[in-house]
């Protein structure tokens, strides 16, 4: 279960950062630097990467942490609320990594994780609509 809450700390934690540098500011003090200093074709390629259909958008990054999760469940959905706790504690972590609250893209991001587990946990999807992330 810590492999599925350090996979979590780190995707959070790159999403923030992507969407902190697409909308020109940082929440992090560590990150406020560079984004200042971001040229505009970084900003326009954040911006990009954030978006509904980009790597770092909320579909793809939760798509991600649900197909991980099932993965490290080997399929059994009866470890989804043990995932489920993993995906918090890891979102936990990330946020007290980052040193504030992490940007609103990456709470969404949780919140359309537990969603996905839960349907995945319920019989609503199932592990082949993430299969694209369990190569």
């Amino acid at each position: 279960m810590s492999s599925m809450q350090n996979l979590v700390q780190k995707l959070l934690n790159k999403q923030g950062s992507v969407f902190d540098l697409a909308n020109g500011t940082n929440l992090a003090a560590t990150f406020r630097k560079a984004a200042a200093n971001a040229d505009p074709d970084t900003i326009k390629a954040a911006q990009e990467a954030i978006s509904d259909d980009g790597y770092w958008g909320i579909k793809q990054t939760s798509d991600r942490m649900v197909s991980m999760a099932i993965a490290l469940t080997g399929g059994d959905t009866d470890k989804a609320d043990e995932m489920i706790s993993a995906i918090e504690k890891g979102f936990k972590q990330a946020t007290k990594s980052w040193g504030e609250d992490l940007p609103d893209i990456c709470q969404k991001t949780l919140e359309e994780t537990k969603k996905k587990m839960n349907d995945w946990k319920n019989g609503v999807t199932t592990a082949a609509d993430y299969s694209d992330y369990l190569s």
